[in-house]
């Protein structure tokens, strides 16, 4: 049995999403504030929780359809909650089963005829039996309107409930609660739009617990030590702080329910609690003697004493568990010979002990579900039914504290911890783990399959409304095209991860773009500065592959590459294409394929640099993607003026900046081809003589990243500027940071 998909709907930020899971492991990644927090709780609460669902959960967006329909009621006699319903959360739940396991999904198959395959079960907010939502409401209304019959006061000062949301603030978890209901497999969809499917209008609930028995739910959340307000203390074997990041406060339930002498005592068993009350005897002599003389004392006061009055007596008693009850339960050895110098946990290192409690507490979680020790075969309650065949366990930002090495062992072994057990390591096993981790960290989603992956995307509101989140699911984005898939996650695992958890995103060329452009964002470009920007380093050959993942994602994108111009040219009698200055009128084409092949869809370079100059910076139709490449720019030259084309990025930040080079040129320790830019600009007469002399001298073995390096050693790098078609760019990326339309 397979967790197969989840849809969210109206919860926080996720109004419709979403969520196909991994047979293994699913990692949940995005921006800041994109929704994957909103997924983790929706799952806690919907299926670990069932219920704690406030008013602050509903999507924000849906407020004013819901005020709409409770507005209307005054109007109506009989009243139709459904479009109320449709308004609140509500969540979809898909499983996969064989026919093998019919005995656990009785209850779910929708017919009779089911043989295996999709179940669906809907998990929804419902009026409880007897709650009239309609006549509570309007007699709150009345009863405020009556007390303040002008409504709020000038102050504002207004009687409960003001509104809907209002007195569901107070209301909702007495009036509501969770029931599920069967969904038709047959609508189920591969693709396509997120719509919730329609229930039959005689639809019959099933309870608000319909996966007893099947799932066992277990959750890490991100608050490791620290209070989460609005969520549960988790487990009820668990200590009061249920997530605390210390081992010594998790061993006592584990202890309790797996290994403690007195459940079910062994052999072995037998002779330890033999130990225990011979200690507990010895330690009561030790008191008795060592209280004899104050007890003397107090009793030649009279009291206690007498016939009628009990002696006082001071005795032990010595509960297995007792000896794990202090903060220095867990040690650690240090002394790496025979001495045996130890330390409590809390000397440890924060990454250090969180590393150790998750571990510890994927165990225990994997333990619990296989009931192992003393656990076994215990009913926990009533409806339990045994062991559940699918184990779901959540794991919200294992990355804190941890160092970036020990994330991506956490995440390639995580799920390994959570099968070690000789029922869960045969192949064919009966039993399923899925585990799903929210994260930050590139480092982590370094670790995972690329196809494990889930992207959480924000969607910008049109009209002002809270913005909500979709979700991109990385499997099957690059269709049948293997070699692109390859090099796409060949790539991404060769450097890095963190455009899945970037505001925006700026392919670059080399080294040169990528050294100097972070400076010169961070002095002119401030609405940037501010942005967390992934800057991938890939040349005009190679940018268009991206393209799936890039539209996929759906996150602003400048893609800053180069003109590339060539023409055909005869080489003794033979037509060869080779890198020429741009020209217009020559019959020139570029050999980039992302301007050939992606955007804009040009091959000629007449028609690239001779747009008007609105268009310089060429926008996706449909998605904020655009790309930035070099066209006529305007330099001056002592008192002569005049455009022209540039080649590459640095002939393009030669001429908007010779002051800057020549002073860069001036240091001892400049490189050759800085030196000869120096030259060029000195001894150029036009424009036109400039452009040509840096091309030459890029032709030749260029050293682009050491004349970058150069740059940075200029007395103050603020009057750098970038070249127009980035500077053109660059404007248009930060619009979009800022919710602009349309490009400069």
């Amino acid at each position: 049995m397979k967790l197969r998909r989840i849809e969210v709907f109206n919860f926080r930020k996720l109004r419709r999403a979403r969520l196909d899971m991994s047979d293994k492991q699913t990692l949940l990644v995005g921006a800041n504030n994109s929704g994957k927090t909103s997924a983790m709780k929706a799952l806690r609460k919907f299926l670990k929780d069932r219920g704690g669902i406030d008013t602050r959960d509903v999507t924000a967006s849906n407020w004013a359809a819901i005020e709409q329909i409770a507005g209307a009621w005054t109007q109506e006699v009989e009243v139709d909650l459904s479009p109320l319903l449709a308004q609140l959360p509500f969540i979809d739940v898909w499983l996969h089963a064989d026919t093998s396991e019919l005995h656990h999904v009785a209850h779910l198959i929708p017919t009779l005829t089911w043989t295996g395959g999709l179940l669906g079960v809907r998990l929804r907010l419902e009026p409880k039996r007897g709650a009239d939502i309609k006549a509570q409401y309007l007699a709150a209304r009345e009863a405020a309107q009556t007390l303040q019959p002008g409504g709020a006061t000038a102050k504002g000062f207004a009687l409960w409930p003001r509104d809907f949301r209002e007195f569901l603030d107070k209301r909702l978890r007495d009036l509501f609660e969770l029931n599920a209901h069967i969904l038709d497999p047959m609508s189920f969809t591969t693709t396509g739009p997120v719509e919730p499917q329609a229930l039959p209008a005689l639809s019959e609930g099933i309870g608000s617990n319909p996966f007893a028995g099947l799932i066992h739910i277990r959750e890490i959340n991100a608050q490791r030590g620290f209070a989460d307000a609005g969520d549960s203390n988790g487990d009820d074997d668990e200590p009061t702080n249920a997530t605390s990041r210390k081992i010594a406060s998790q061993i006592q339930p584990y202890f309790r329910k797996h290994i403690d002498p007195e459940k079910d005592p062994t052999p072995n068993d037998v002779k330890a609690l033999e130990a225990i009350h011979d200690a507990e005897t010895t330690f009561n002599a030790r008191l008795k003697d060592g209280f004899a003389d104050a007890i003397k004392e107090l009793e030649s006061l009279g009291y206690p004493g007498g016939l009628n009055n009990p002696k006082l007596f001071i005795a032990t008693q010595i509960k297995p568990v007792d000896g794990l009850d202090h903060p220095a339960a867990v040690q650690y050895d240090i002394s790496g010979d025979t001495s045996g110098v130890k330390l409590p946990e809390s000397y440890n290192g924060l990454g250090f002990q969180n590393l150790i409690s998750m571990v510890f507490q994927l165990m225990r979680f994997r333990d619990d579900w296989m009931q192992v020790g003393k656990f076994k075969s215990q009913l926990v309650t009533p409806d339990d039914k045994g062991i559940e065949p699918l184990q779901l366990v959540l794991i919200e930002e294992p990355e804190a504290h941890l160092h970036v090495q020990v994330q991506q062992v956490f995440m390639a072994r995580a799920h390994k911890v959570l099968r070690n057990h000789k029922d869960l390591e045969k192949e064919g096993s009966a039993f399923t783990t899925q585990l799903v981790v929210s994260t930050h960290s590139g480092h982590i989603a370094h670790a995972a399959a690329f196809e494990e992956l889930r992207y959480f995307k924000r969607e910008l509101p049109s009209q002002g409304v809270v913005p909500t989140a979709s979700v991109a699911n990385m499997t099957g984005l690059f269709g049948a095209d293997n070699e692109t898939h390859r090099f796409v996650t060949r790539y991404l695992l060769s450097t890095h991860f963190d455009l899945f958890f970037a505001d925006a995103i700026i392919v670059i060329e080399g080294a040169a773009e990528r050294i100097l452009l972070p400076h010169l964002i961070q002095h002119h470009y401030p609405d940037l500065a501010a942005a967390y920007l992934s800057f991938l380093e890939l040349g005009g050959s190679h940018a268009h592959r991206l393209r799936p993942l890039i539209e996929a994602l759906e996150v602003p994108t400048l893609i800053i590459t180069d003109l590339d111009a060539v023409a055909e040219v005869d080489k003794g009698g033979k037509i060869v294409k080779e890198s020429v200055q741009p020209c217009c009128g020559a019959a020139q084409t570029t050999a980039n394929h992302v301007l050939k092949t992606w955007l804009p869809k040009l091959a000629e370079i007449d028609e690239l640099v001779g747009s008007p100059p609105t268009a310089l910076c060429h926008t996706a139709p449909d998605r904020p993607i655009a790309v930035s490449y070099q066209t006529p720019q305007k330099v001056t030259l002592g008192s002569v003026s005049t455009s022209v084309t540039p080649s590459t990025f640095e002939d393009a930040l030669v001429l908007t900046n010779p002051k800057a080079v020549t002073d860069a040129a001036g240091t001892g320790f400049s490189c050759l081809m800085t030196r000869a830019f120096a030259k060029s600009i000195a001894e150029a007469q036009a424009p036109e003589d400039l452009a040509k002399a840096l091309f030459e001298r890029l032709a030749k073995k260029p050293e682009k990243a050491a004349f970058a390096l150069d740059l940075l050693y200029i007395k103050d790098i603020k009057v750098l500027r970038a070249p127009p078609y980035i500077n053109t760019g660059l404007t248009w990326l930060a619009g979009q940071l800022k919710g602009v339309e349309g490009a400069a």
